[in-house]
Parts: structure tokens; C-alpha cells; sequence
């Protein structure tokens, strides 16, 4: 149906008013974008401030959270793993060769070893603390386990995940404010300002040292785990011992004899005399009186 003039009329207040509130839209829409802008300086500045303070965690957090997923699928749990077990074996050195042979496949290491012999010199405990990859250590307790007799076995997990985290944020953090310092102490004009700074630099500077020590010791502890183990001899009855004949055995057991029997009677003289030398004391002084009535008469 074609429209009339006067329906045409009609229509035009609406079409004003629609052109109206486009152009209100589209202003506002101009005003919001520099306003955004502003904010978006101001929250820039916000959290470049508490980085010149020596904060430094705005930045990192900021970078791990834009990193989305691929910062997580990056981090994997960091765990100290160790144990311990105690062993029983008849021949405590054959043993100790056949756990080189397991460290060996491994590429684990023997940290710390001690050994005690019996008076024939044989090895009869050793105590040793392994130190085994990570990605062998369930292997390790098992395969270890097996090699004598299993007395005692004991394993710890400790997560430290957060640890490690933290440690590496606040080395960035104080690797940057060190930079600041740095660039600080460039610009002194005096030496108040120079002592001042460099005070601030050294103060950081052994912050710094000490972070990355607690980072060269997880990533130590996590890479290779400690075993301690403890092999012990099984106790077994001693051989018999052959008699020996002849001259020669007979006189070597009569010396031991006579050795023997020396040391018993040296050692009841060196008892008795004590009691002698006060008997003595005492009988003395009737002796003396008995002998002098003997003159007398």
C-alpha cells in the first residue's frame, strides 16, 4: 500500500528521535574510550609504583596471569622425595657390590659412607646415604629392599611446589630492584648519597645470594632424592678352629700359659697389698713394745 502524505508527517517525529539517540550513543561511546584509556594509564602507574618500592610482585603475577593456561601447563609439582631402610645380610661387602651395580644403571651416587669390621676385618655394618634421580627413586626402594633381608622400610613426600615459586619470584624481584639501585648510585652527586646507596646495594645484593641458595638447594633436593640405608651382618656361629700339634703349638700355649698365670698372681699381690701396708701400720707399734720388754728382761 502506498503511503500517504499524512502518514508520511507521522513518522517523522520517530525518525528524529532515533537519529537523536544515535548520535547521544555514539558520543557517549567517544567519551567512554579516552575515559577508558585514562584508567587503564593510571592502573599502569598504580602498579609500576610498589615495583619502584621493591615490591616487584605486580609484574610477576601480572605475566603469569597473562600467560593464561601455558604458565600452568609449565609449572609441574616439585616434591622431596626420601627414605630409609635397614638390612640384614650374611656377607654385608657382597651386598654394597651388587647396590654399586643398581646406583650405576641409575646414575645415582653414594653421598656419604660408613663401615665397621669385626676383629677379622670383615665388614660387618655399613651405613651409606644414596642419592638417586627422582624418576627412580620407587624403583630404588624396591629393587634396594630386595638385595638382603628387609628389617625396616620408611618414605617421606614433601610438596614444595609454593616453595619454589616464591623463591624464584623474589629473585626476579630483587634482581630488578638491584638494576633500580644500580641505576641510582649512577646518578649520585655526593658522597652521602654514594655510602647511602651502595649500603642499600650491598644490603640487596646478599638478599639476592641467599634466595639463590634456597633455589640451588630445592632444585637439588627435587632432581635426586637421599635414601639412607643400613646393611647389618646376620649373625652366624663362629667356625671351629683346628687344633695345632707339635712343638711349636705346645710352646706357644705354655707361654700364653705362664703369661696368664703371671698376670693372675701380679694382680692378687697388687690387691693385697693395700691391706698389707695397713696391717703393718698397725702391727707395728706392738711389735715395738713387745720387743722392748724382751730388752728390758
Amino acid at each position: 500500500m502506498t503511503p500517504t502524505p499524512a502518514r508520511a508527517l507521522a513518522a517523522l517525529p520517530a525518525v528524529a528521535l532515533l537519529l537523536l539517540l544515535a548520535g547521544c550513543g555514539g558520543g557517549s561511546s567517544d567519551d567512554a574510550a579516552p575515559a577508558s584509556a585514562d584508567s587503564g594509564s593510571t592502573a599502569s602507574k598504580a602498579a609500576e609504583a610498589p615495583a619502584a618500592a621493591g615490591a616487584g610482585y605486580a609484574s610477576d603475577t601480572g605475566d603469569a596471569a597473562g600467560s593464561g593456561s601455558a604458565s600452568r601447563t609449565y609449572e609441574t609439582r616439585a616434591v622431596i622425595s626420601k627414605g630409609s631402610i635397614q638390612l640384614r645380610s650374611t656377607d654385608v661387602d657382597a651386598t654394597r657390590d651388587d647396590l654399586a651395580v643398581l646406583l650405576a644403571g641409575w646414575g645415582g651416587t653414594v653421598e656419604n659412607e660408613q663401615s665397621s669390621t669385626d676383629k677379622h676385618g670383615h665388614t660387618d655394618h655399613q651405613s651409606l646415604q644414596l642419592r638417586v634421580p627422582v624418576k627412580y627413586f620407587d624403583t630404588a626402594m624396591k629393587s634396594i629392599s630386595g638385595l638382603g633381608t628387609l628389617v625396616d622400610r620408611s618414605r617421606t613426600s614433601e610438596d614444595v611446589t609454593t616453595q619454589v615459586i616464591d623463591t624464584r619470584v623474589r629473585i626476579q624481584a630483587q634482581k630488578a630492584s638491584i638494576a633500580r639501585v644500580q641505576a641510582l648510585l649512577a646518578e649520585a652527586t655526593s658522597i652521602n648519597q654514594v655510602i647511602a646507596i651502595e649500603s642499600q646495594l650491598t644490603q640487596r645484593q646478599s638478599e639476592l645470594d641467599s634466595l639463590e641458595q634456597q633455589q640451588a638447594y630445592l632444585a637439588d633436593q627435587t632432581a635426586m632424592s637421599t635414601i639412607g640405608l643400613t646393611i647389618a651382618r646376620t649373625g652366624t656361629k663362629a667356625a671351629p678352629v683346628e687344633a695345632e700339634g707339635g712343638f711349636l703349638a705346645g710352646l706357644e700355649a705354655g707361654w700364653e700359659r705362664l703369661g696368664a698365670s703371671t698376670t693372675a698372681v701380679l694382680t692378687a699381690v697388687g690387691a693385697l697389698l693395700p691391706f698389707a701396708a695397713v696391717a703393718a701400720l698397725v702391727a707395728a707399734p706392738f711389735w715395738w713394745t713387745r720387743r722392748r720388754r724382751a730388752a728390758g728382761a
